[in-house]
């Protein structure tokens, strides 16, 4: 299993060394680079080109790259909010609030390890167990994104063994007793206040963003690694995105 750590800069060293440290200590395997979205993208793009089955990155500040490099692969990207301005929200919110179609899995940096470990499991488990927690609308985008892309599901009361998807009311924490769980909070409207609600219920787990139903099945369908329906959903996206570009041009 390979693992890649990919910060922007020594100024993240004080995140992402310890991460590679806790990495170690659990033997899990790992390569950390360093490359920067905005001031070095040919050097991220360079990184990218070699083959890992799990990227973890994180930035501070308007933290794109952990979205860029979400963009440019198909498997899981872990996202690390960097202390920063405005107490590491700025940072969380680029992280967490990706579009619809391209998932990043934030995590806070001291439970980074313990959920690799957990995807790892999983990964070389073959599991292609899903398990959706809860309803309202961001469940209904998730189970319509699995049964889109082909990958069967089951609707429990409770975590159990597999991937978890799990949704819950905006500002609530969440536990996940040990299991590899995706956060999707819900909400029918928010304010910019609840982004600091939201910042601190992340406490564990990982997260996607605001009603983000469909990122977090196509993440799970990443730990799946079922390549071919990734590809396939990511085709939609962008043949959305030409559509709309030719007609926004005609």
């Amino acid at each position: 299993m390979r693992v890649l750590i990919l910060f922007p800069g020594k100024t993240d060293e004080g995140t992402y060394l310890p991460i590679s440290s806790e990495l170690e200590k659990q033997g899990i395997q790992h390569s950390l680079r360093l490359g920067s979205a905005h001031k070095s993208p040919d050097l991220v793009r360079e990184i990218l080109e070699d083959d890992f089955d799990l990227v973890i990155s994180g930035a501070g500040l308007s933290a794109a790259l952990p979205g860029v490099i979400a963009a440019e692969t198909l498997v899981p990207v872990l996202g690390v909010p960097c202390p920063g301005a405005y107490g590491g929200l700025d940072a969380f919110l680029s992280i967490a609030q990706m579009p619809p179609g391209v998932p990043v899995l934030c995590v806070r940096a001291e439970n980074v390890a313990e959920e690799t470990s957990k995807i790892i499991k999983e990964m070389e488990s073959g599991t292609r167990t899903v398990n959706v927690v809860g309803d309202g609308k961001a469940a209904e985008k998730a189970t319509r994104t699995l049964q889109e892309m082909g990958i069967e599901f089951v609707a429990r009361d409770s975590c159990q063994d597999g991937i978890n998807i799990v949704f819950s009311p905006l500002g609530n924490s969440v536990q996940t007793n040990g299991r590899l769980t995706i956060f999707c909070p819900e909400a029918d409207q928010s304010s910019p206040e609840d982004a600091i609600r939201s910042m601190e219920c992340c406490s564990n787990g990982l997260w996607v963003g605001l009603n983000r139903g469909e990122n977090a099945a196509i993440a799970a369908a990443q730990i799946i690694r079922d390549i071919d329906a990734l590809k396939e959903s990511r085709k939609r996206f962008e043949d959305k995105c030409r559509t709309e570009d030719r007609e926004a041009r005609n």
